[in-house]
């Protein structure tokens, strides 16, 4: 009898060990659960974050595109009038097929940059344009 109640209490000694670590398993299962359904939760809501972001950039790429095509014409029109006039007027043909003056010319020439730091070092370092009182020798 001492026996089987040794072995009853061992039995019992041992479900109640397996419990436990049952009972614990089941806690950190639960607590993992949780922790995905968190993870879950803010990954929902970042991609709903990022839909509204994509339909905003949609719209704005629309308006932008609008823009360029606006641009695009009011350039034409612009282009028609320039031509236009120099066709109308031989004196401003003449002026608009004249050279750019030395000073003119060499703003508009400039060498590649990798670099913003290059353009602005290239831009102190550039020559300064002549003295406003005196004229270029080829001015138009």
């Amino acid at each position: 009898m001492k026996y089987i109640m040794t072995v009853l209490v061992l039995t019992l000694a041992g479900a109640l060990f397996a419990w436990r670590g049952a009972n614990q398993k089941v806690a950190a299962a639960n607590q993992h659960i949780q922790q995905l359904k968190t993870t879950l939760e803010a990954s929902a809501l970042a991609i709903s974050e990022l839909k509204a972001s994509g339909q905003r950039n949609e719209r704005a790429l629309l308006v932008l595109r609008q823009q360029v095509n606006a641009a695009g014409t009011l350039a034409a029109l612009r282009n028609q009038t320039i031509t236009r006039l120099l066709n109308e007027n031989e004196a401003l043909r003449g002026w608009f097929q004249s050279p750019l003056p030395d000073d003119i010319i060499r703003l508009h020439t400039r060498p590649a940059f990798d670099k913003p730091g290059d353009y602005l070092r290239w831009l102190s370092e550039s020559q300064q344009l002549s003295d406003a009182g005196k004229h270029p020798e080829n001015q138009r």
